[in-house]
Parts: C-alpha cells; structure tokens; sequence
C-alpha cells in the first residue's frame, strides 16, 4: 500500500465503523443541546458563548452554519456537521502518531477509526462542543511536536507560533477542558525554545485575542467560571474529591472501553463488556502506557503526549461538574494515548518496512487486536440504541410533532416549556414558534436568549411535559397554582404534552398611575423612586379606590425591585394587611399575570397584585429580612372593572417588529393607559438589540 493512500483507507474504515451508529443517529430526535447548535447557526452573528450557558464558543454553530444553509434548519444538517467531525478526527490519529514516528501514523489512524465505543458516541449523538475541541486539541498537540523540533533546530517558526496561538484561544474558549493540553503544550514550547523564548510571544497575543471573548467575561461575570468551579455552597472541594476519587477508574475504564453510557453521562443507562475483554483492554493499554513512560524519555514527542495525558487525569476530579460518568472530560487524554500505543512497539524497531520488522508487526498486532474489541463493545452499544424507545429513558426525545400541529392549529406562536422541548421546538419549527424556558434550568438566573422575546409577545401558552426530566411543575401542580392566581385558561393535550392556552387574567390592562408616588407615578418608565434601608414605605391614595389590581413595575437598571417584600394594603389608612409576599430564592413559586399571560416574575420586572375590586386608601411595601437598596419605576392601578368590560389583552403592536421597531414604536405611540405598553417599554428598553433581549445577566 503507498503511503498516500494510508489515510483514504483509514477515512473509508472510519465511515464504514461509523454507518450504523449514524443511522441510528438519524431517527434519534435532536437533543436540546443539539438544537441550540442549530439555532445559533442560523444566528451566526450572534452571542458569543452557547445560549443560556456560561461556557462554550460558538465555533460549532460557525461551522454548521453553510450545512444548515444547504440543507435547511434541519435534523439531517446537525447530524452530517458531527459525521463530519467524527470523521475529523482520523486524520489529526494520523498525524499524530506520523509526528511520533512515520509509520506509527497509520495504525493510529486505525485505532481511531475503530475507536472505544464512546468515540463512537461522540461521533453519533455527541454533546456539542467536545468533537470540536478533541479535533484542536489533537491539532494543536500535533502543531506542538512539530514547532519543537524546529524551536530546539534554532529556527524562528513565526507563522506556526501564530497559528498555535490561535488554535490554543480557540480551544480554551470553546472548552475549558482544553486547558490541560495548552497547558502543557505551552510548558513544552517553552523548554523547546531555550534562550529564544521572546519567539513565543508570536504564540500568546493570538492566544489572548482568540480566546477573549471567554476571559473578557470572567472579568466581568462571576458565572463565566461556573462550569469549572471546584465548590459551592452545597459541595466543599474536599467533599466532591472524597466522591471522585475512589471512583476514579470508571471514567477511565469507559474512556478505554470497558463500559459505555448509552448516551453522555448516563449514569443509569451503561453498556458492559464482556468482563474478558475489559480485562485484556485494561492490561495492554496498562502495559502499553507503561512502556510508553519508558520510552519516553528518549523522544520529547512522547514526553509532550505522556504530560498532557497525564494532566488530563489529574485534573479532571476537581470541577463540580466531573464524577464517574462525565467520561467526555478525559477524551483529550485517548488521543494522546492512541498515538503513544502505536508509536511504542516502534520505538525501537529497525528501518526494515513492513511485517519483516518486529516492531511494526507488533504494532498492528496490538492496533488490530484493539480495534476489535473496541468494536465488540461498540456492537452492543448499537444494540442497545437498536432495542430503546426514543421517547423513554434515557433519551427523553419524544415526538413534538403533535404539539407543533396544535399550536398552528391555535395560531400560537409563542410559549414556555422546559429546556429540550423549548430548544427543540424552536429549531424544528424554523423559529416559526418561539419557546423560552421560563427560567434557566440549568444555571440559575444566567440569561436565556428567548425569554424577553417570549415575555414580549401575545398569545402566548404554557407547554408541560411530565414524561420528560425537568423541574417544571406538573399540570396539576400548575394548574392548582394558576387556580390561586384567578382567571380563567383552556388546556389541550398533544402527545405527551398538556397545553395551557388563550389565558384570561382576574384584571384587565387599563392602569392609572399613582400620582401621589412621585417620580414612580409620573407614567415614565425611564424614571424611578429609590428607597435604601430597611423601612417600609407607605403610598397613600388620593382618594380611596376600588382596585382590580396594584402592578409594581422595575426600572430598566439597577437598583431593582425587592426581592423579599411584602406588600400590604389598607382600605382606611391605618391598618394593613399583606396583599402579596415575595421571598428570595422563591420565585419558581411565585406564578404572576404579567402582560396578559402567567409568569414565574424570576427578574422582579413586574409585580402584579390581584385585590378582586375591594376598595383601597393606602399601600405600604416592607423589605423583607432585606437591607438592599431599590427602586420602582412606576405603581399602577387597575380599576376595578366589571368582566364584561374590560379591554382584553391583546395584540396592539406589528409583530413582525425587531427590538429597535418595538423601542421606536412604543416610544411614537405611548399607552400610559394600559399596564403592558409600560411592561413592554421595560423590556425593549432593556434590550439593546435582539440577541440581547433576554440575554444578559440581571
């Protein structure tokens, strides 16, 4: 076989291992992470970190973007963008094992195209991020070795140390799990350079810029760090370490082969190999990784694979978000370990090519004797997908096609639902129906990039879905929850999913602002009244009122509402009672009518207070356990008003507006009169542009 047909064969192997997984892949419905990626794709200008995540570039959506432009916003489009990186990383085996030895590049490319069953996981139904940042991290671990030698040579490789810069910020900033191998690949270009070491600056300027959209913000963000923080105030880094590390070897044993999820970090759902050929999979990378530390030591290459690989395991106990089955944060250290199993049996083998050589015939023999037991273990991995619901455990990816065919039915084009149906709903909808989670799900109070936009809108419904994990209420909770609330609402059932529509408030939208409240009764919602301190503070009425509701509303900035309070109301002045509590850290519970439909009110934006007509003369708001300045922008009055005759809440602006229409709207055509043309004021007053609406940290 020529050498330059080495690596066409090895990418043939490769799409023939990986057919089958991707079939399956092709009837598994998208995940939520999965349609984020999708969604951001057609956004490519847009946001600079995964939506509503505190980590991760947007280089996956960058590269989806032409595929979705292709073939559309859909399934078939995200599936061929992961074969494609899934494939990717044969050629950056091959040359890597080539930078170690010259014919220790093909069987690399082999061990990776018959990879451990949880490559081809990744290859299949991976979760975003990690092929992307396995494909730089072996590029730049390549790029490495190579920008050695010539640093040691004394030459002055500019243009490479550019190029290592910018793939080492690229990484980082895609994944932090790429520190490790930066880390030491920069240790290594380093010692390489000797006295010439002010060369490296060619490498850390590119470095900086590439990856300044994720330092940038941890200046400024304390959640930037989230996803790798080591403690919190549930878990001290000692007692997260005292659950890792006794089960350290089963992330290990996953990454070598011994078992695999049936999806990422499945804990409940794992995929045994025969306990013969874990065995053997255990001792021959064991003995292999052994002889590697051996040899080693005569090849600055395998030094840098050694190191990298070792830093991966070192440090991958101590984020929060690592334990035994988080088996995608060690995937950096296989590429180092592939390449150093097909180098060993060369390392000391003569210039004879071909099976005449000892070594490289020992070479394919451990090469081949693991591709097949890698493919053993891969075998049932398919069986396993082969034999399970989509809907059920542990995929949780139902068909959301019933509910996308009942809410065209009821022309509505705006929702709430929990993370994988909001995400998956908008992608396979085009974006014809916009959902929001109601509150971020999985970093608390991080922003979401389509709840204002959700927020905003008219028409909107509630989608629940109980089957799926989530920690949305259940409809008899939500419903018993709107029951308390007031109003009136319909309710459908779609597939698995219960749908709460065409909701009716216990008040209408007409409002009078308080005059007597100052700067927070002057109908102008860029204005406010500030109060600091502990003390309550009383507003009286001109004249006592029957009121339907009292809605406080936050000022576009800082400082905000409280978010402990009581609000308390008096029909004679002088004796209150509480009309409305609010707690922090309890506003999941605290469902309010806000703009004409019900909202979880997580960002104190409006307050919305029924009092069902009784008469009032005064209201008194008192911090609760708070000493935190605030402010309110505006206190509105709802009138009380017979059913019958109240405005409904409907739709008064084009809907097709961008945030900058809304803004230039709102303003030309004021309605001081109705409570959602101040609600809507804030939120498109908030909202710089449309990728920030709903998307900055408050």
């Amino acid at each position: 076989m020529r050498p330059w047909t080495h690596l066409p064969w090895a990418l043939l192997l490769a799409v023939l291992v990986r057919v089958p997984f991707w079939a399956e892949a092709l009837r598994t419905p998208l995940d939520g992470d999965t349609a984020i990626i999708g969604l951001m794709a057609r956004h490519p200008t847009q946001g600079t970190a995964m939506w509503g995540q505190p980590y991760g570039s947007p280089l996956e959506a960058w590269l989806a973007a032409p595929l979705l432009a292709m073939l559309g916003p859909t399934t078939q489009a995200l599936r061929l963008l992961y074969f494609l990186l899934g494939l990717g990383l044969v050629p950056v085996a091959y040359s890597l094992g080539g930078a170690l030895h010259a014919r220790a590049a093909l069987p690399a490319a082999i061990l990776m195209a018959c990879p451990p069953p949880y490559f081809l996981l990744l290859a299949a139904l991976p979760p975003p991020f990690y092929p992307t940042t396995l494909i730089l991290c072996g590029t730049l671990l390549v790029l490495t070795v190579r920008l050695g030698g010539r640093l040691a040579a004394g030459e002055r490789p500019m243009p490479g140390l550019a190029v290592w810069g910018l793939l080492a910020g690229l990484a980082l900033w895609t994944h932090l799990m790429s520190a490790s191998v930066v880390a030491v690949c920069g240790a290594f270009l380093t010692l390489r350079a000797r006295r010439a070491r002010t060369l490296l600056l060619a490498a850390v300027v590119p470095l900086l810029l590439a990856s300044a959209p994720w330092w940038v913000r941890l200046l400024g963000d304390r959640w930037a760090m989230r996803a790798v923080s080591v403690s919190d105030r549930d878990e001290t880094l000692g007692q997260h370490l005292a659950q890792v590390l006794p089960a350290l070897h089963r992330p290990i044993g996953g990454l070598l082969g011994t078992h695999v999820p049936v999806i990422a970090d499945a804990s409940d759902a794992i995929v045994l190999a025969p306990s013969w050929a874990a065995g053997a999979l255990v001792l021959v990378y064991g003995v292999l990784l052994v002889r590697a530390a051996r040899e080693g030591r005569r090849s600055p290459g395998a030094a840098l694979l050694l190191a990298s690989l070792l830093l991966v395991v070192a440090a991958f106990p101590f984020p929060l978000r690592a334990g035994p089955n988080t088996i995608r944060f060690l995937t950096p250290a296989y590429l180092c370990l592939l390449a150093l199993v097909a180098w060993v049996p060369l390392s000391r083998a003569s210039d004879e090519v071909g099976w005449r050589n000892p070594g490289e015939r020992r070479a394919w023999i451990v090469v081949l004797g693991l591709a097949c037991l890698h493919l053993l273990g891969g075998a049932r991995l398919l069986s396993a997908w082969r034999g399970l619901d989509r809907a059920g455990a542990p995929f949780f990816l139902p068909d959301l096609g019933p509910v996308r065919e009942r809410l065209d039915a009821h022309h509505i084009r705006h929702a709430y639902a929990s993370y994988g149906p909001a995400y998956r709903l908008t992608f396979e909808s085009a974006e014809r129906i916009v959902v929001s989670q109601p509150w971020n799900e999985r970093f608390r109070h991080y922003p979401l990039p389509y709840l204002d936009e959700v927020r905003f809108a008219k028409g909107v419904a509630w989608i629940l879905t109980p089957g799926v994990p989530s920690d949305m209420p259940a409809p008899k909770a939500f419903e018993d929850t709107l029951g308390q609330a007031g109003g009136a609402w319909k309710r459908d059932s779609a597939g698995i999913a219960t749908i709460y529509r065409d909701f009716v408030p216990p008040f209408g939208p007409a409002v009078v602002p308080l005059a007597s409240a100052g700067p927070a009764g002057d109908g102008d919602v860029s204005t406010r009244q500030a109060h600091a301190g502990e003390s309550a503070v009383t507003l009286r009425l001109p004249a006592p009122r029957a009121l339907d509701a009292i809605s406080l509303l936050a000022a576009p900035d800082d400082p905000p509402l409280l978010r402990s309070m009581n609000v308390e109301i008096s029909q004679d002045g002088s004796s209150f009672e509480i009309a409305a509590r609010r707690r922090r850290r309890e506003e999941r519970g605290d469902l309010r009518w806000v703009n004409g439909h019900p909202q979880y009110v997580i960002d104190h934006d409006l307050i919305a207070i029924p009092l069902g007509g009784r008469t009032i003369a005064a209201l008194r708001i008192s911090p609760y356990a708070s000493d935190e300045a605030w402010a309110v922008s505006e206190i509105l009055l709802h009138p009380a008003q017979d059913p019958s005759r109240r405005p409904p809440w409907d739709e008064w602006l084009d809907p097709g507006l961008t945030w900058a229409g809304r803004r230039a709207a709102l303003a030309a055509q004021p309605r001081r009169d109705r409570e959602d043309w101040y609600y809507r004021s804030l939120l498109a007053e908030r909202a710089s542009s449309p990728a920030a609406a709903g998307n900055r940290p408050r």
